[in-house]
């Protein structure tokens, strides 16, 4: 998992997973490029202000990718299933900017 697919969900009557994520990286390359380009200007104030945004964001992103697996687990009368993540950071070796940017909680974001 991580910032590629956030989370995967596979149903028994139907077969193929469904990767949640997208809409996540879109956000966050989207603030990347915006908080590189205002540093080249300088513009330090502004970059606190997008990343209050950002966060805002993408817990509501997180929120609704919760909800739509929840949603679908009632519907389908699933049960869920969530991995061990201890050990998670130190086995992403090599991953460049994104590896370790990623909160594996809600409630505190990387920055705080």
């Amino acid at each position: 998992m991580g910032i590629r697919w956030i989370a995967t969900t596979v149903n028994s009557s139907n077969p193929v997973p469904k990767f949640y994520g997208r809409e996540l990286r879109r956000v966050r390359g989207r603030f990347f490029y915006l908080r590189r380009s205002l540093a080249l200007k300088k513009a330090y104030g502004a970059i606190k202000k997008i990343g209050d945004r950002e966060r805002r964001m993408v817990n509501d992103i997180l929120h609704k990718i919760s909800r739509r697996m929840v949603d679908e687990a009632l519907e389908t009368d699933a049960m869920i299933a969530m991995g061990n993540l201890k050990g998670i950071r130190e086995n992403d070796k090599g991953k460049g900017s994104t590896g370790n940017s990623m909160d594996f909680h809600t409630g505190s974001s990387a920055s705080s």
